[in-house]
């Protein structure tokens, strides 16, 4: 019974895997803040085509496990392995750096494409103004904390620590 069980268990986590590595578009960074203040979602092109965005949307779920979608992406092609940036003066809510981040890609079919959980991925409530959440390598890595955030950058957690005196801002709407 246990060998089944377990077979059984194998056989759900490469089907996860597998889902996720087939995902045409994924979630690649998000950052709360970084030293200026900004706010970003990074989308990618994880397939070998180019993908129209349109009818994706990002949703981030706050910590009452409500829904809201902060994004919805426009008649937009994203090229295979390109990297889409969605910064703070669109989203319709602020990406928490002091709090769990929960957000989700959803396709144009209603299904998840993708999805970040900064507490279930790496078991972190927030992160320190100038870091990120991303997936290292970009596109196909898995997810870290990346100790400077790197817009319009690869993804590296090898950069240079934030101060400690900056960790939280005293102010952060939702």
């Amino acid at each position: 019974m246990k060998k089944l069980l377990y077979f059984s268990l194998l056989l759900m986590m490469a089907a996860a895997c597998q889902h996720r590595q087939t995902a045409a578009v994924v979630l690649n960074e998000i950052c709360g803040k970084d030293q200026d203040d900004l706010e970003w979602v990074e989308v990618a092109n994880a397939s070998q085509e180019p993908v129209n965005m349109l009818g994706y949307k990002l949703v981030k779920m706050d910590g009452d496990g409500v829904d809201k979608t902060i994004y919805k992406f426009p008649d937009t092609l994203i090229a295979p392995g390109a990297i889409m940036t969605v910064n703070a003066e669109f989203l319709k809510a602020r990406i928490p750096n002091k709090k769990p981040a929960v957000i989700e890609l959803i396709d144009p079919n209603g299904d998840v494409a993708d999805a970040f959980d900064s507490e279930q991925d790496l078991q972190l409530e927030g992160h320190a103004k100038g870091q990120s959440y991303a997936r290292i390598p970009n596109i196909t890595g898995d997810w870290a904390l990346c100790k400077s955030a790197t817009w319009d950058a690869p993804n590296d957690t090898e950069a240079a620590p934030t101060e400690t005196d900056e960790l939280f801002d005293e102010e952060e709407e939702e």
